[in-house]
């Protein structure tokens, strides 16, 4: 059994059961959607109903959070699989951790919560409910090994799978781009509470920047997440704000500038090599809680790999004049050492040999035969 509650989560996961059935014949269900059902998951829940962000946005899903646990937990009583993996989403999944756990299921956490950061009492959750840390962060590794949980370092699948459909010749003349006109491209976030809050405050910034530069070209990727009818009242009458389903890697490598709410885009965006900004915003309630618990000195994962700002962040405090400003400085200066910074964080999340999921994959099928005994292959 598989089990994620968001849109990069389910990436991953798609990633590691193709990876893990080109090794042994398995039979996988799961909470997800649509990717892992392609995947061959059987999907007994719809994470988009669990997925939040920010504490106060958390009340008004706790009802199907608390359907989802119930669901799951009869799921695993009465399936009882043979493993159970999960996918970030700490929240939920820690406590599946210990249903898990009573029931004697073996686990394995996949891209772990991030107690680095915040939270760190969970490695105590960890250390009593995981069997196998699988970690993807290049600084994560020595953390869970200081605590003597079983753990394995195997570089992130970005590094792969992050790469344009097209060419940029192609891309550009599929959405009729004007090569000669700066391209930029806003990301507001995969989940439906972050687009809605970043898309106005993006807006904005989109009208400054068409004062400093004229004639700006505006590449809006819809997540599979969100339903693409969300952004129709914010670009109804922006007819150079070109929304794009599908082809998230193609805008950001082909865009001079991207803005982005913070999550795992920015790394993506790092790994193709676009100088960004990063923006970011919750409720005053849960910032004033991140405040009191969050350690860590930057938002944007490329920044917390690179331990310096590469791209700038702008973090609850929204000034659209001054986001486009500093987007416009990038833009001009973007070349200048930005690019082998990059290359840095490229290169630190770059293991040798096998690319992640097949090293994941590898790993948890020798931990399944530790715990069963030779498995068949996949023929």
């Amino acid at each position: 059994m598989i089990v994620t509650g968001e849109l990069s989560g389910e990436l991953h996961a798609s990633g590691l059961v193709t990876a893990l059935n080109r090794l042994v014949p398995l039979q996988f269900s799961g909470i997800g959607s649509t990717r892992l059902s392609d995947a061959g998951v059987d999907v007994i829940h719809d994470y988009r109903n669990i997925s939040v962000t920010g504490l106060s946005e958390l009340f008004s899903k706790l009802g199907h959070i608390r359907e989802a646990y119930a669901l799951l937990k009869r799921h695993l009583i009465e399936v009882s699989p043979s493993l159970l993996i999960r996918v970030e989403a700490p929240g939920f999944n820690l406590r599946v951790a210990r249903i898990a756990k009573r029931l004697g299921i073996p686990t394995v956490y996949f891209i772990p919560p991030q107690i680095w950061a915040w939270r760190k009492n969970r490695i105590n959750t960890i250390k009593s409910n995981v069997d196998l840390v699988l970690c993807i962060l290049p600084f994560e590794e020595a953390l869970y090994r200081q605590h003597d949980i079983p753990v394995s370092y195997i570089g992130h699948p970005y590094v792969k799978t992050v790469k344009p459909v097209y060419t940029r010749e192609k891309f550009y003349s599929m959405f009729r781009i004007d090569p000669q006109r700066p391209v930029v491209t806003i990301m507001p976030g995969s989940r439906l509470n972050e687009a809605r809050r970043h898309m106005p405050v993006m807006l904005k910034v989109i009208g400054h920047l068409e004062q400093k530069l004229k004639n700006v070209t505006v590449l809006l990727p819809v997540a599979p997440s969100v339903d693409a009818s969300l952004f129709d009242p914010f670009i109804r009458h922006k007819s150079n704000i070109i929304p794009v389903s599908g082809l998230a890697y193609d805008c950001l490598k082909f865009s001079n500038v991207a803005l982005i709410a913070s999550g795992s885009s920015t790394l993506e965006a790092a790994i193709l090599g676009v100088p960004s900004v990063v923006i970011y915003k919750i409720s005053k309630f849960s910032y004033c809680v991140a405040r009191m618990l969050v350690r860590v000195k930057h938002i944007s994962l490329p920044n917390i790999i690179a331990e310096k700002e590469l791209f700038p962040e702008f973090v609850q405090t929204l000034n659209p004049e001054k986001i486009a400003e500093t987007m416009v400085y990038v833009l001009n200066n973007g070349e200048l050492g930005i690019q082998k910074e990059m290359q840095k964080v490229r290169q630190r999340l770059t293991v040798p040999g096998l690319d992640s999921y097949d090293a994941a994959g590898k790993t948890i099928n020798e931990f399944l035969e530790r715990v069963y005994g030779p498995l068949p292959e996949t023929a």
